[in-house]
């Protein structure tokens, strides 16, 4: 009996790889994070706004750290929404 073959290549190196790659082209997020602490801002925005605790239900939200960076993101390059949803 032939085994079934897979186009799937499983590498355990493969987040390296990508990592190495992306340091080679130059990620401009790399250089965005070494001017900007993500974190701090994220603590700010976390001491003003009250965010619920999920009892109602629904989707659960975002983590402020990644809202942060999507909003700095959407002001460094001018987009929309719309343009900022397709991106992510």
């Amino acid at each position: 009996m032939i085994t079934p073959r897979s186009a799937l290549k499983f590498d355990l190196f493969a987040e390296a790889s990508r990592q190495h790659k992306r340091d080679e082209v130059g990620d401009p997020l790399q250089v965005i994070a070494r001017h900007i602490d993500f974190a701090a801002l994220a603590g700010l925005v976390d001491a003003l706004i009250e965010r619920g605790d999920g009892r109602k239900g629904g989707r659960p939200a975002y983590p402020t750290e990644v809202m942060v960076r999507i909003l700095v993101l959407k002001r460094l390059y001018n987009l929309s929404d719309e343009q900022m949803e397709y991106q992510l």
